[in-house]
């Protein structure tokens, strides 16, 4: 485990955030298959910006992605603009280390005849008189 003590020194909150973080994306890892080198550095890169986010994201949504400039015109949020580019970062890294998610096969069609309703509405179904 990399020593987010000595990360985020004087933050001891942000330490253990890190460590809970990066103990359970490792635990993910683990269950998927054997943990490589590079996934373990990116479950670390991982917890750091998963701390980081969630130290700005509280700021970011109480501000609004506009703010009010010195000059009393609208300013873009810088704060907000890291948090929604701190979200990209934590989708690409999860993407990195399970893969991305492929939607199942669609089931196939019943045969024609062979649903339940069929013994009600008898074969010729599709015709109504």
């Amino acid at each position: 485990m990399p020593r987010y003590g000595t990360i985020f020194r004087g933050n001891e909150e942000r330490a253990e955030l890190a460590k809970e973080v990066w103990k359970a994306t490792i635990a993910a890892l683990s269950e998927a298959g054997p943990v490589s080198t590079a996934n373990a550095a990116r479950a670390d890169r991982y917890a750091r910006a998963t701390v980081e986010y969630e130290a700005l994201y509280p700021e970011a949504a109480e501000a609004g992605p506009v703010t009010i400039g010195p000059n009393g015109g609208d300013v873009f949020s810088f704060t907000w603009s890291a948090v929604e580019k701190l979200n990209d970062r934590l989708l690409k890294l999860e993407k990195a280390m399970f893969g991305e998610a492929q939607p199942r096969p669609a089931a196939e069609k019943p045969k024609q005849g062979s649903a339940p309703s069929d013994e009600f509405l008898g074969s010729d179904n599709g015709l109504r008189q």
